[in-house]
């Protein structure tokens, strides 16, 4: 088993515009707490295989959140989205699999609205659920209750983190603008560019201001 296994989190949910606040909040928590999030867009190389990809990410990560929000079509003649629910098939099937160390996966699974996988997933049954109702600071509560009890980590309180995960926003924009990026591009980051900077603003103390060097 890979050392870097039980600080490997998978997260497994939509890439949007829409859904970028909420992915950008759950990450923060993951890194915040010393682990290091795995998703299947953190490489750019278009010749890789995205099956096997993240079959690889699958397997190297202790820790998954998946996001099934998105199951249903949000108008008429929209197709519901099945790449998550296909996902956590794979993940729940390794976990099974009887290979080493795939019995210690933890999952932490979110719909959007309380019930809804019992009414379009039902085999998920039995399976602890938690919704988010598109909150990003309900997203950092459940991450960081999953992660107390489930990782035992010491960590702050959910208010504390949402003051953090802003603080750390204002900071970032700062020391991007800092760089020569506008405003608007300081929070358009690719996603391992942000993660980049959430640890480099760890590294240097959580600090409330960017202070250049």
């Amino acid at each position: 088993m890979d050392a870097a296994f039980d600080r490997n989190v998978f997260i497994n949910c939509p890439f949007d515009d829409a859904y970028a606040n909420l992915l950008q909040a759950a990450v923060f928590c993951v890194v915040s707490f010393g682990y290091t999030p795995r998703l299947a867009s953190e490489r750019l190389e278009a010749g890789e295989n995205r099956l096997d990809k993240i079959v690889g990410l699958i397997k190297a990560s202790r820790y998954s959140i998946h996001d099934l929000s998105r199951t249903r079509a949000a108008e008429a003649g929209e197709m519901a989205r099945m790449n998550m629910p296909f996902e956590l098939g794979l993940d729940l099937g390794y976990r099974r699999s009887g290979m080493q160390g795939a019995d210690l996966k933890k999952f932490l699974i979110f719909e959007r609205d309380p019930y809804d996988l019992k009414r379009s997933l039902s085999d998920l049954a039995g399976q602890d659920v938690e919704f988010h109702r598109d909150d990003y600071e309900l997203v950092i509560k459940k991450i960081r209750d999953f992660f107390r009890v489930e990782a035992q980590c010491v960590v702050p309180g959910p208010s504390r983190l949402v003051s953090d995960y802003a603080t750390f926003q204002g900071w970032m924009v700062e020391r991007k603008i800092f760089e020569g990026h506008s405003p608007r591009e300081a929070l358009v980051l690719p996603l391992q560019e942000r993660i980049d900077e959430m640890q480099a603003w760890i590294a240097a103390g959580r600090p409330d201001f960017f202070r250049p060097q």
